[in-house]
């Protein structure tokens, strides 16, 4: 940023022309991009960061020039122009290049994808959910359930495994949680939350008759079927561990939550399951309690558990003997139990943040979505699990 400060307007005039159809220069970029021109992309989308850039440094200078002129000084300006070229400085860096080129790419190759959407009554309520299924002429294929996070939706979901679904040949179905649009929905997990919480939604029954409805419509294999989510789509997968174990083959939780109490007057029998976990989540501290984001501590009915306490859970659920942890890098530290019966894998990721985790992202370093198929393909209903 600092080679743009020397005659900022002078480049911004030049930059400026060069990309006045800036939503048309957006446009070449996709296109570049699903045609597979890495490089032209990359070199594009450096000048538009550019020209981002020199409008946000215009933009501070003018919101400083009127702060002087009026002498006024609040709070939010010396935190607000901090931020603001912290973020236009980690852009410079090429923090964010590899995640938006992701991003982008996964966007182009789902509207490429043959997505079903379809819908089922559960208690009164039209439910949604979509199916992407890679292989219709294969029988018995795998089933991967998805749940996205609290706010999100089933296109995150598809996106976060479309790429795991067609090298391996297994259904990927995502539901949609309840929210004010299909673009933003929640989970009733008990103690959370928000709209999907309040009314008591019953997503436990939802799930259990997408299942249903899945056996009857497709050629799947019974034994097989996973279940994984993200935040709260992690916390409903624990509660769906815990009730509809006999159906399930495995299941995997990303940044999620158990809460006091859970499970309620169950014989819970063992499962393999999958943690992953970033010790430095904000949203869902490891350490439990009331988040300390206002709007999810909000749509909170109850604290979280830390995250010792869903460990110990699982350990005890599973009758593992013990836990070995085994330290992989700076980034990551895996624990295991053993003589159980049924695996219990811990991935803490030491630097992690509350976001799925994928191999470009500076903090976590590894990909969730590679990470829990792996552990899902190992296994089957009914079998008998044991680790050593």
């Amino acid at each position: 940023m600092a080679r743009l400060m020397v005659h900022p307007l002078k480049n911004q005039r030049k930059i400026a022309f060069k990309y006045k159809d800036f939503a048309g220069e957006w446009q070449r970029f996709y296109v570049l991009l699903s045609k597979k021109k890495y490089q032209k992309a990359l070199f594009l989308f450096d000048g538009l960061r550019i020209y981002c850039e020199i409008k946000i440094m215009r933009w501070s200078f003018v919101m400083f020039s009127w702060q002087s002129k009026y002498k006024r000084l609040n709070r939010w300006t010396v935190p607000l122009f901090l931020s603001i070229n912290l973020f236009s400085t980690a852009v410079e860096a090429g923090l964010f290049q590899d995640q938006i080129v992701k991003r982008i790419e996964q966007s182009l190759k789902y509207r490429q994808l043959n997505i079903q959407h379809q819908a089922l009554i559960v208690d009164h309520i039209r439910r949604f959910y979509q199916i992407y299924n890679p292989a219709p002429d294969h029988k018995n294929l795998p089933v991967v359930i998805a749940l996205h996070g609290g706010g999100g939706n089933a296109t995150q979901m598809i996106k976060r495994f479309q790429d795991q679904a067609q090298q391996h040949k297994f259904l990927l179905v995502a539901p949609q949680g309840v929210g004010p649009s299909d673009q933003k929905g929640v989970w009733n997990s008990e103690g959370c939350c928000g709209e999907a919480m309040q009314q008591q939604v019953n997503d436990i029954e939802f799930i259990k008759q997408l299942i249903a409805e899945l056996q009857q419509h497709y050629s799947i294999d019974k034994t097989r079927i996973y279940v994984t989510g993200f935040s709260n789509g992690g916390m409903l997968t624990y509660q769906l561990a815990n009730r509809l174990s006999p159906q399930l083959a495995a299941v995997a939780v990303v940044s999620g939550a158990m809460f006091e109490g859970q499970p309620r007057g169950l014989k819970v029998i063992p499962i393999p399951m999958m943690i992953i976990h970033g010790e430095r989540d904000p949203v869902v501290s490891v350490q439990g309690g009331i988040s300390s984001i206002r709007f999810v501590a909000r749509a909170q009915h109850a604290p979280f558990q830390p995250l010792s306490y869903t460990l110990n859970y699982w350990k005890n659920t599973n009758q593992c003997k013990s836990m070995l942890e085994q330290q992989i890098n700076a980034y990551l530290s895996i624990e295991s139990g053993q003589h159980c019966k049924a695996p219990l894998l811990v991935y803490h990721l030491l630097e992690g943040k509350h976001v799925w985790p994928t191999s470009s992202n500076r903090y976590e370093r590894i990909d969730a979505s590679e990470q829990i198929w792996n552990f899902f393909k190992g296994f089957s209903r009914p079998d008998s699990y044991s680790t050593h």
